[in-house]
């Protein structure tokens, strides 16, 4: 969702300073365990190549977590360089709701702002209208002000999602995070922009993928049977790749989440995989050329995976989350969507026109 002046009415310094201090925590703590993994993580006791492996490992994992830390501490220090910009949206939300009532003007949770000064009389039509012009002067002076203090937000929100270290969610955060720029954008966008832009998307990366001879379907997927009403609320389809008629599907209830970008680059990978799975070499001679980064084995349990493919209904949702092809296809979608940029939108909308 888009940032609206009600969640700004809430944003907070402090809150910031402590959530600083929260992370600062952590980094000390990962130093901690990581030195004793360094010190202390294998026996003096053990010797030769139980010793040398040992040893490996000891080294393998102290310099993961020492990146991970790294990006933690980055983190920690973009998170407390926002406190000073918060501090001043937190004073400018306080002193344009005060300007606001001085002026007998009400912004509500969206930014709307109303007029709630009582009726007048006047002489003429000229006083009229010079009262209307001047409150519309001043109705104007205050949206610019709260678009100004929403732009200041936006660059907080942005300059923290950038920092983000690698890996800094675990399986129960989210899948996929939207560039705050882009996600306003996503918002001013009409759900017909957004068709084009998805099939341009997906064009775009199944082109890059070599595939081919497909078509992308925006489509209510909710509801199948057209009765008008869900056909399990218990559930979000937001997409689908089918290789037996090669439709790309895309939920239009979806539309207004700007994730649902990651799902089209999803939903490509599915369709890559099922390419890459054919492609496989038949001769032990043939060379393997498939996806980029992807070994022969990694598209040889794709095809493994797809001839017993876990579906939530029969097997339950952890089962169809963790399997091989899911968990590559939700990083392809996630890597898209962390690396699409408000420029990047802005290319993509001009050629989708």
């Amino acid at each position: 969702m888009s940032i609206t002046w009600g969640d700004l009415r809430s944003w907070r310094a402090a809150g910031v300073t402590s959530a600083s201090d929260e992370v600062r925590r952590d980094v000390l703590a990962l130093e901690k365990a990581r030195d004793a993994v360094a010190d202390e993580g294998v026996p003096a006791a053990w010797t030769g190549l139980a010793r040398a492996a040992a040893v490996a490992r000891q080294a393998t994992l102290v310099g993961r977590m020492t990146t991970h830390i790294e990006g933690l501490a980055d983190f920690e220090r973009q998170v407390y360089a926002q406190v000073g910009p918060v501090t001043t949206i937190e004073r400018a939300v306080v002193d344009i709701e005060n300007d606001a009532s001085a002026q007998q003007f009400s912004i509500d949770s969206s930014g709307t702002v109303s007029d709630t000064s009582p009726p007048q009389t006047f002489d003429n039509q000229f006083e009229r209208r010079e009262h209307q012009e001047g409150r519309r002067s001043q109705r104007d002076a205050l949206v610019a002000r709260m678009t100004a203090v929403l732009d200041q937000a936006y660059a907080v929100d942005s300059a923290l999602v950038a920092a983000r270290p690698q890996g800094s969610f675990s399986d129960d955060g989210p899948d996929y995070v939207v560039d705050p720029a882009v996600e306003r954008e996503w918002a001013t966008m009409s759900d017909e922009e957004r068709r084009r832009v998805i099939e341009h998307i997906a064009e775009e990366q199944a082109r890059e993928a070599g595939v081919d001879d497909f078509e992308v379907r925006v489509e209510d997927l909710e509801d199948e049977d057209g009765d008008g009403t869900d056909d399990d609320p218990s559930t979000d389809s937001r997409g689908s790749w089918s290789e037996d008629d090669r439709v790309l599907r895309i939920d239009e209830g979806n539309l207004d989440d700007p994730t649902i970008i990651a799902t089209v680059a999803h939903e490509v990978r599915h369709a890559e995989q099922h390419k890459a799975i054919d492609d496989l070499p038949w001769w032990p001679w043939e060379d393997f050329d498939g996806p980029p980064g992807v070994s022969q084995e990694e598209v040889e349990a794709w095809e493994e995976n797809f001839d017993d493919y876990k579906t939530s209904d029969d097997d339950g949702f952890d089962a169809y989350r963790d399997q091989p092809v899911e968990r590559d296809a939700r990083e392809a979608g996630g890597d898209y969507l962390d690396d699409l940029d408000a420029d990047d939108l802005e290319r993509i909308r001009e050629e989708a026109r």
